[in-house]
Formats: structure tokens, sequence, C-alpha cells
């Protein structure tokens, strides 16, 4: 069987197709506690929701993980825009009988996550927007570029990469996902990364949420149509708590699109992360976040 076979039978055990009245989507649902629905980045699926989110599932969360339109055994037709997206996350919703849930946007997940929180105030307890697309910007030297995994070759390589030569991947992918951080700074985040063998799964599961590339890429191909340009971002509309987190040397989503965010939602919780790149679980300084961002998840919203 090929690789990308068996990864397919593999992804297919993990998560399943729910019918909504918006359309079909992909699920996964793991943990016990409070919910919290997990819209990936790109590209990605479910299963980048999963890994993203583990350290919310480890300490009292049930993840609602989907695949968003066009990503894996989700179809582009159950949503293009991101106002479609938000509509169908509230279909989602309601076909699993959630009332209200915590809402975690990542990256290219930003703008849908945003506009669910927007339009459908009743159903979101509060807003989690991490290393996200909060407006326009120059994305002409992305992660995705960076790595060459634009084919169904760079997804491979970078996966079989990943498994086979785990601290080369890692050293990549700090290297792509930073800026501004000196060498000392960037070999100290991939050693701290190594030294956890959790840590470096989460950079495999990373890398192979980009494969196969056949079944992510229309999701892709729509995220790039959406974001140029972006259509301005409903954030003064937010009344939910909402926690903006962002890794300082972001080299994937300037920090400063955070920065911007939260001075048109003053309500907003910022958190900035030392040397944080773009994954932000995996980076040096984030477990320095995590008891206050678990206290936010957990309350009584």
């Amino acid at each position: 069987m090929r690789w990308s076979e068996r990864l397919r039978t593999d992804l297919g055990r993990r998560a399943a197709v729910i019918n909504t009245e918006r359309g079909h989507v992909e699920v996964a649902r793991e943990g016990y506690g409070t919910p919290v629905l997990v819209i990936h980045g790109g590209p990605g699926g479910f299963d980048q929701g999963l890994m993203y989110s583990r350290h919310l599932r480890d300490n009292g969360c049930e993840l609602v993980a989907l695949s968003r339109p066009g990503y894996l055994r989700t179809p582009l037709s159950s949503g293009r825009t991101p106002t479609e997206q938000a509509d169908l996350y509230a279909a989602v919703l309601d076909a699993l009988k959630i009332d209200r849930i915590t809402v975690l946007g990542y990256s290219a997940g930003g703008p849908s996550a945003l506009h669910f929180a927007a339009r459908h105030p009743s159903r979101v307890r509060s807003l989690l927007l991490d290393s996200a697309v909060l407006d326009h910007y120059d994305s002409s030297e992305s992660l995705v570029e960076r790595l060459s995994l634009f084919s169904t070759f760079g997804a491979w390589f970078w996966h079989t990469v990943g498994h086979r030569w785990p601290k080369v991947a890692t050293s990549v992918l700090v290297d792509s996902t930073t800026t501004g951080l000196d060498k000392a700074q960037r070999r100290a985040a991939v050693e701290w990364i190594m030294t956890d063998q959790e840590r470096v799964e989460s950079v495999q599961e990373m890398l192979t949420s980009f494969a196969p590339w056949k079944l992510r890429r229309a999701g892709f191909d729509n995220d790039v149509d959406n974001e140029d340009p972006l259509a301005p971002l409903p954030i003064a509309e937010i009344t939910c708590p909402t926690m903006i987190t962002h890794g300082m040397n972001d080299g994937a989503v300037p920090v400063e699109l955070a920065i911007r965010a939260s001075e048109s939602l003053k309500s907003a919780e910022l958190v900035l992360i030392d040397e944080g790149h773009h994954l932000l679980p995996v980076a040096r300084h984030f477990e320095a976040a995590m008891e206050r961002r678990l206290e936010f998840v957990h309350s009584d919203n």
C-alpha cells in the first residue's frame, strides 16, 4: 500500500463525516470536559487541530476538531468564504447537539473563527486566536512556500524527513516559522523541542498535516483566494471573552496583526510569547502562559 493510501486510511479511522444543514463536514472528537471547537490552519485538517490543541485535551477539554471546507473529507461546497464557514460551524454544533462552545482559531482558521463569534454570539463561550490571520498581510514568503509543499512530492518529502530525521525537520520548521531570532536562539528552540518526545511528535504531526497534498490542496487554494485580499474582519463586533496569543517572532503571520486586533477589541486579552514562532504549543515560552490559558478556557463565561 502506498504511503498516501496508508495515511488516508489512518485519517479515515480517526474522524467521521457528518451531515449538517450546511453540508457535509469531517469531525473528530477527543477528550472530556469543557468543549472546544478547533479551527485549523492552512494547509491542515482535523488532524492538525487535534495536534495543535493537545495541551487543552490533556487539561480538561473535549476537542471538537473539524476539517474546514476543501480539506480532507469536507467538500469545498460546504463553505467557501469565511462567513459561509462560520455558518457551517453553527450547523456542526446543531448536528452534535452542542449549545455553546469555546472556539480556537489557529493561523488561517482565524478569519472564520472571528466571523463565527460575530455572527453567532450566543453559541460562543469564549474565543482563542492563536498565531491567527486577523488582517491582510504580504504572505509571499509563507511557511508552505519556504518548505516547498505545493506538490505531492513536497508533502511526502517533509512527512518522510519528519519521521526519519526529526531533528533536521524541527530545525527547518523553526527556521522557517521565526523571524528576528539569532542562530543561538533558534538552536535553543530546536534543542528544547528535541528533549521531549511529545513535542517531537507534534512537529512530525504538523508536517504530516500537509499530506496527502491532493486531499488538502483545494482548501489551501481557497484560503489563498480568501486572504488575498482579505475582506475586513468583524473584530470590533466580538462580544465574547477573547484571548489573542501570538509569538513575538512569528515568521509566518506577523505579530503586528495580533497587536492591531487587540487595539480594536479593547476587551481582548493579548498574550505575546517571547521568542515564539508559529507553532506555539512547542515554543519554549508558551508553557509560561498555560496556567492563564486554562483559567480562561475553564472560566464560567
